[in-house]
């Protein structure tokens, strides 16, 4: 099964590579960009398309990185307090272990008369 989705992936990442050349070679014609004004230099057409998407290869995990790290750290906050708190119930019921049962049984019905 490992060696069946190596294939795949080698198969994929060929026709891949494959297309980006022959795309390349298709998209020779200069071009040029005009942005509000902003003039590019005349280039194929070819190098601006993969120079977009390389900025969106690089782009795209940053902006999604960010708000994962800032999940992750919300996590750890809440673990710690949680961790905290299970610590203080620890402390808690250490002392209500070594009562009597008769006054740990009294506790809820004293509770309940309120």
């Amino acid at each position: 099964m490992q060696s069946f989705k190596r294939l795949i992936i080698v198969i994929v990442a060929l026709a891949l590579a494959a297309s980006v050349v022959f795309f390349t070679l298709e998209n020779r014609a200069l071009t040029q960009i005009v942005f509000f004004g902003w003039q590019t230099p005349e280039l194929p057409m070819a190098l601006y398309v993969m120079g977009a998407f390389i900025l969106g290869l690089v782009i795209g995990p940053v902006l999604s990185w960010w708000p994962h790290q800032r999940v992750r750290m919300r996590c750890n906050k809440q673990a710690k307090l949680i961790k905290g708190y299970e610590q203080r119930i620890a402390e808690l019921q250490q002392p209500a272990a070594s009562e009597e049962p008769e006054q740990v049984a009294q506790l809820p019905a004293a509770q309940k008369a309120d």
